[in-house]
């Protein structure tokens, strides 16, 4: 399982993965945030605090390769601390 492309459309908030097997993926920016894996948002995860509810207008400002591993999103609300996982964001769409 690899990515072909990946590209975000700023101006929309969404983000598609296209993979090297044809499946396509479309995910809002705002989905993604609350989706992050981090160490910090897991935390609030689990104290039952709300962490779906961003604002529509979030944007990813940045996209950074993580090896071959996955990818990290760096956030206009000045997040960044999340890796994404390839085989994760896969499973996102299922």
């Amino acid at each position: 399982m690899q990515v072909k492309t990946i590209s975000s459309d700023v101006p929309n908030g969404t983000l598609e993965i296209l993979w090297n097997d044809g499946k396509r993926q479309l995910f809002t920016h705002a989905f993604l945030r609350t989706q992050c894996q981090c160490a910090h948002c897991k935390s609030h995860r689990l104290q039952g605090k709300v962490t779906g509810m961003v604002s529509p207008q979030l944007r990813i400002s940045g996209i950074h390769p993580a090896g071959t591993y996955g990818v990290q999103f760096i956030f206009n609300d000045g997040h960044d601390r999340g890796i994404y996982p390839w085989i994760y964001l896969r499973d996102l769409a299922q």
